[in-house]
């Protein structure tokens, strides 16, 4: 077994690898293979702290450690291609190697604006099993139903090479506003719609919303409700709700889907008559409208 991809959490720390067959191994269970000698180019040194692997001195640069690993900062900054972005030569390579394991088996796919690949059978079964929820989000914040829906087809494929890692392993690596959940909401963002209002998943919780700079531990409370898809579908609704409201001053963005694509991956923007959208908002509005619509009606 090769290991071609490596997640830290923000000290650096190696926590989640994945190997070349895509499967997503712990750190107990990359030591695991260590020890019974099924992993490629690592060794094991004890430490302080315990256990951890390192590259076999030997390891081309390529294969090493510190050359394979990234933050999950770094991958939730990627899936979103937010203004912090950078690709990594890991993220580059692993996505790469990912994209084409999508292309080999011949199987139907969604494709994004900028290259993200997923079956269609995959983003279709996930759709289709929160279609209650979303149906009902969106009724409670009267937006439309199908927009809500192309807006997670949208997230689901973006993140799709790191949806394990997410699932498995994100609130270990926990350390600064890291996105959560089928649609990638952002634990600041969850906080601030609380505060504001627009959705709160429990309102009997005396914690919620948290005041001032959160802290690691109200990032991990604030995980315990957003990840729930229920709730981190509503607070999707409730920000396209906010970014309907903000915008109605000046114009009514009720037919202008491809305009709230965009704002939802770029935040409320400035408000004008004469807006424009980006790719990603135009594809959201076309071909992943049509997808959910498909999918969502009954």
């Amino acid at each position: 077994m090769k290991i071609i991809f490596v997640v830290t959490n923000t000290r650096g720390k190696n926590l989640v690898f994945i190997s070349d067959s895509f499967k997503t191994l712990s750190l107990e269970e990359a030591l695991g293979k260590a020890k019974s000698a099924t992993l490629d180019n690592f060794f094991i040194v004890k430490g302080v702290y315990g256990e951890y692997l390192r590259s076999a001195p030997n390891t081309f640069e390529k294969d090493n450690l510190d050359t394979l690993s990234v933050t999950v900062v770094d991958i939730m900054a990627y899936a979103n291609h937010t203004r912090h972005f950078k690709s990594t030569d890991a993220i580059s390579l692993y996505t790469a190697q990912y994209n084409a394991s999508i292309l080999e088996q011949d199987k139907p796919f969604i494709e994004t604006v900028n290259g993200d690949k997923m079956f269609v059978f995959s983003v279709r079964d996930i759709i289709k099993s929160h279609s209650k929820i979303i149906l009902q989000a969106a009724k409670e914040f009267d937006i439309d139903p199908y927009l809500l829906g192309a807006i997670l087809i949208d997230e689901i494929v973006r993140l799709s090479p790191f949806e394990e890692i997410r699932d498995k392993f994100l609130l270990q690596l926990i350390g600064r506003n890291v996105s959560v959940g089928i649609a990638q909401i952002k634990l600041e963002t969850a906080n601030d719609l609380i505060k504001r209002g627009l959705y709160n998943p429990n309102t009997d919780d005396i914690k919620l919303p948290f005041s001032g700079n959160l802290r690691k531990k109200d990032l991990e409370y604030l995980y315990g409700y957003v990840a729930q898809p229920k709730h981190n579908i509503c607070f999707v609704a409730a920000f396209i709700r906010s970014i309907v409201t903000v915008w109605s001053k000046y114009i009514d963005l009720s037919a202008r889907p491809e305009i709230i694509g965009t704002l939802y991956s770029q935040g409320y923007g400035d408000p004008k008559i004469n807006s424009t959208s980006i790719k990603r908002g135009d594809q959201i509005a076309s071909e992943f409208y049509t997808l959910a619509k498909k999918w969502l009606d009954l």
